[in-house]
């Protein structure tokens, strides 16, 4: 970053006149420098715009790279208004201890344990790691693996090659604790899911002991697939904690005895996704203009893309000037908001990426994301914003618009090529989705703007 495209230079300053400008169908007024401004600036006239006219649209998401999520999801939703979503997850059981003799045992049950993720804490918040209608009852199959699973991104994308059906899990997930025993005393442990698995797996992987290399080309990964239709309900999705020290899978054999291959941190953990969008979203995916009501979907669904023409021309005024503030606010859709689907606790505002000069589809955080990202839980997530309050979310792109000032003076280019808005699928990791109020003709958006002229 070029720390001059920031510097504020102070000459020729009127500090008690005001001039107007206007730009096409805003709004503009006189107040006094604000926030973020050094003190010996503090009383210069400052003047202020808002834009309405923006225009927007849902686009199809980004490629999400999945396989090095906080945690895992699984389940299958039909939502009301966004359609089809479905997560598969791929686990990969480990040998921690090569050898041993288990050459004919007899296999009592194999059962794979999963622990339920509840909750994920982002800037001291929790979220819960749930969606939909957790009356639902559903039908996950679960399928060997027989891809080799290479050191590579992944993304959720992934097409796995399914070998043999193991088993199926069938009923709601339940968020009760339940009792296990470990080393001869029963304990509480958190809420697991628990799927039984043919017998003849225990016998594989008993025949694949002797050592690492035998083990993973005999098991190369499980692959968990909810069946497309729930049961009953509207389905859900629920976070499954695959790296926790009692997920994995165990092995009863001879009566009293147990082996278990947990899954642990280092094991490789893929998510993958499915979404077919309802009729309404489709069609505007497909179609051009403006809509006034669009849609964000986490996981590789759907963003939203911003177009501000007036901001072209603010941004091409060409003065030397100090942007106080810019902001940006949306409204979210009550009507959209159950308690089976809440609003997701944070939105990202991004821009979209360029090469040579022409913007593509793929959206990159701009310099005002960084200070979230740098500092989480303190300044950045006040200055940047993003966060679900009061019906709507609001974020802040100060320095971005200093950046394109800059610019298009230095060298008159506009760099600015819109917003795209979406849905984080990550931190907290849920298939959260929004519908937004984008009527640009009742101020349910707007982009407002205090600066200071220079000269």
């Amino acid at each position: 970053m070029n720390k001059n495209n920031f510097k504020i230079k102070a000459k020729g300053l009127m500090p008690l006149f005001f001039l107007l400008i206007f730009f096409g169908a805003c709004k503009k007024e006189s107040t006094q420098i604000g926030v973020g401004l050094s003190g010996d600036l503090t009383g210069i006239g400052s003047e202020s715009v808002t834009y309405q006219n923006i225009l927007t649209r849902t686009v199809l998401d980004d490629s999400l790279s999945s396989d090095n999520l906080v945690t895992n999801i699984l389940g299958v939703i039909n939502d009301p208004i966004f359609g089809y979503g479905k997560a598969s997850l791929i686990v990969e059981p480990l040998l921690t201890e090569e050898g041993g003799d288990f050459t004919n045992k007899d296999i009592d049950s194999v059962v794979l344990v999963l622990n339920y993720d509840i909750d994920q804490v982002v800037g001291f918040i929790p979220n819960l790691l749930r969606y939909g209608d957790m009356e639902s009852e559903l039908e996950i199959e679960v399928y060997q693996l027989l891809d080799t699973l290479e050191n590579k991104r992944y993304t959720h994308k992934f097409n796995p090659t399914l070998g043999a059906k193991l088993g199926q899990f069938t009923g709601k997930f339940s968020f009760d604790s339940v009792s296990r025993v470990v080393d001869g005393e029963s304990i509480k442990v958190a809420p697991q899911m628990s799927i039984t698995l043919d017998n003849s797996f225990g016998t594989t992987l008993f025949n694949n002991v002797s050592s690492t290399t035998a083990f993973k080309d005999a098991l190369k990964g499980l692959v968990l697939v909810p069946k497309s239709n729930p049961i009953s309900g509207e389905g859900a999705i629920v976070g499954i904690e695959a790296s926790n020290p009692f997920s994995g899978i165990t092995v009863y054999y001879d009566d009293s005895l147990t082996k278990v291959f947990p899954l642990g941190s280092s094991s490789a953990k893929i998510n993958l996704f499915e979404t077919t969008s309802s009729g309404a979203i489709a069609s505007q995916m497909s179609g051009t203009g403006h809509f006034s009501t669009t849609y964000a979907q986490s996981l590789g669904g759907t963003k939203i893309k911003l177009d501000i023409p007036e901001l072209d021309s603010f941004i091409e005024m060409g003065e030397e000037i100090v942007i106080n503030e810019a902001s940006i606010n949306f409204i979210v859709d009550a009507s959209s908001v159950t308690s089976n689907y809440p609003v997701p606790s944070r939105l990202l505002l991004q821009i979209p990426d360029t090469t040579g000069g022409v913007a593509g589809d793929k959206s990159i955080i701009f310099i005002d994301a960084f200070d979230r990202l740098n500092n989480p839980n303190f300044a950045g997530l006040a200055n940047y914003g993003g966060d679900y309050s009061e019906g709507g979310y609001t974020f802040r792109f100060n320095r971005y618009l200093q950046q394109l000032v800059k610019e298009y003076i230095a060298t008159g280019v506009n760099n600015f090529n819109g917003f795209y808005l979406s849905v984080p699928s990550d931190f907290p990791v849920t298939p959260a989705r929004t519908v937004l109020n984008t009527d640009n003709t009742t101020g349910a958006m707007k982009v407002s703007i205090t600066y200071t002229k220079l000269n």
